[in-house]
C-alpha cells in the first residue's frame, strides 16, 4: 500500500491518521509500537463490531515501511471534544451525553476480550517509576476488586467519540477489555481529571486545561444517577487504573500527579492493614 503523506488528517500519542480513497482511513502506528499491540486492536475491533453497531468497520492490517497500520471505515463527522469547543455554552449537556454514551456501550460480553484485571496487572508490572513494593500492594488490592463481564473501552473520552448524522460513533478500541463497568468509568475519570493532550492545537489544549475538571464533575454526577452506582464503586478502581496509566506516553505533569496519587493510596492501604 502506498499512502500520500500529505493526506494526514489527525494524530495522537500512538498513531497518525491518513485519508485513503473509497471512504477509508489508515491508522498508521508510530515506530516502536510492537506489532502485537496493533494485532490486539485489530482483533478487538473485529470482536466489538459484533457487539455494537456504532463503531467504524474494521477492514485489514497493513505494514508500510516497517510501521503497522489498520484500515478503518472513514466516519465523517466531528468529535465530541471539538463539538464542546465550538459550542462551549452547551458543555453541561455534552458532558451528560458522555455519561449516557458510556452506559450505552457497557454491554455484556464473553471471555473473548482480555479481562480488565489482567490488563491492569500487566500494565502495572511494566511501570518503571513504581517500586516493586508498591506494585505488590496494587496487585493484592486488585485481586479484591470485582471481575465483571461488560464491555470496557478503557480510553473513553470526548476525543474518541465522533458525532455523525446526529449519532455517536465510538473510536479507538485498542484497549478494549471485559470487566467491571466501574473500572472503565474510573479510567475516564482519571483521563478527565489529569490527562493532557500532546498532539493538538494550542486552543484545544487551553480548552481542555480550563474545562476538563468541570466536564468530569458533570459526567460523573450524571453517570452515577443513570447507572445507580455509587462514587465508592468508582473510586475503588482509581489506584490500579492510575498506576497502569503510568505505563503510557503521558506528560511529565500528569505523570507526577499520578505518582503522587498512587503513593498516597498505597500508603493508606498499608496504614489500614
Amino acid at each position: 500500500m502506498v499512502i500520500n503523506m500529505e493526506k494526514m488528517i489527525g494524530q495522537g500519542n500512538t498513531a497518525e491518521i491518513y485519508k485513503l480513497d473509497s471512504n477509508k482511513i489508515l491508522k498508521l502506528f508510530r515506530n516502536g509500537l510492537h506489532k502485537s499491540v496493533v494485532e490486539r486492536e485489530y482483533q478487538n475491533g473485529i470482536t466489538v463490531q459484533k457487539i455494537l453497531n456504532c463503531i467504524p468497520k474494521v477492514y485489514e492490517m497493513v505494514e508500510i515501511n516497517g510501521r503497522h497500520g489498520i484500515v478503518y471505515e472513514e466516519i465523517k463527522g466531528t468529535d465530541l471534544l471539538k463539538t464542546m469547543l465550538v459550542s462551549f455554552w452547551k458543555i453541561n449537556d455534552y458532558a451528560k451525553k458522555l455519561a449516557q454514551y458510556h452506559l450505552d456501550i457497557q454491554k455484556p460480553v464473553d471471555d473473548t476480550l482480555y479481562s480488565v484485571k489482567e490488563k491492569l496487572e500487566e500494565d502495572v508490572d511494566s511501570v518503571h517509576v513504581l517500586s516493586e513494593e508498591y506494585k505488590e500492594i496494587i496487585r493484592k488490592y486488585l485481586k479484591q476488586l470485582p471481575d465483571g463481564n461488560v464491555l470496557c473501552h478503557f480510553d473513553f473520552h470526548p476525543g474518541n467519540i465522533m458525532i455523525a448524522d446526529n449519532k455517536a460513533v465510538f473510536l479507538d478500541w485498542m484497549t478494549a477489555c471485559r470487566g467491571d463497568a466501574c473500572a472503565d468509568v474510573a479510567r475516564t475519570c482519571i483521563l478527565l481529571k489529569y490527562g493532557e493532550v500532546s498532539h493538538a492545537p494550542w486552543i484545544m489544549k487551553k480548552f481542555i486545561s480550563i474545562f476538563k475538571y468541570h466536564i468530569y464533575k458533570i459526567y460523573i454526577k450524571e453517570y452515577l444517577m443513570i447507572s445507580k452506582r455509587s462514587i465508592e464503586d468508582i473510586n475503588r478502581w482509581e489506584l490500579p487504573v492510575a498506576a497502569a496509566r503510568l505505563r503510557e506516553w503521558i506528560s511529565e505533569n500528569e505523570k507526577q500527579a499520578l505518582i503522587q496519587l498512587v503513593i498516597e493510596r498505597c500508603n493508606e492501604i498499608v496504614k489500614n492493614t
